[in-house]
């Protein structure tokens, strides 16, 4: 019931109209969660917002950027991030890339042990992704996650 809009030009304005489109869809079926610049949390008022690393970076300092009844998320990769995270409030994070994964080969990876020592410091609900699907949720849960997120795992033909 979580459906998060993602494309690689999440900043572009052709992704901005595909976000209107799809808030109409999900209204009254699903959360929808947006990648984009905060300039248009204004625009976007029912849905959630996940933050970037570089966007958790930069605004951590100045705290939630919204109310606590919109979902607030973001991506990290490391403690640091995921120190910001908790400072900022968020809702709940993504940990990666923990396994190596197509969209972005050669990228250095977690690996299961160092996704496992992360967790273990940080309050709150993580889902791992990095070439992941299905067959790892069980060594996710063991790792101290909630689950994993993916789309080629989970939506065939996905990119």
């Amino acid at each position: 019931r979580l459906v998060q809009l993602r494309t690689p030009d999440n900043f572009d304005p052709q992704y901005r109209d595909l976000a209107g489109d799809v808030q109409g869809l999900c209204t009254g079926r699903a959360q929808l969660m947006l990648k984009g610049p905060l300039e248009w949390l204004g625009d976007f008022p029912a849905a959630g917002w996940h933050l970037t690393a570089e966007q958790l970076r930069r605004y951590a300092p100045n705290g939630r950027p919204f109310p606590a009844q919109r979902l607030l998320a973001a991506s990290c990769h490391d403690a640091e991030e995921l120190a910001l995270a908790q400072q900022m409030g968020v809702d709940f994070v993504t940990l990666s890339p923990v396994m190596p994964t197509a969209s972005h080969p050669g990228a250095p990876t977690l690996g299961w042990v160092k996704a496992q020592q992360l967790l273990a410091d940080c309050n709150l609900p993580a889902y791992l992704l990095g070439g992941l699907g299905e067959d790892d949720l069980n060594s996710a849960w063991q790792a101290g996650a909630q689950g994993v997120a993916a789309i080629r795992a989970f939506w065939p033909g996905g990119v």
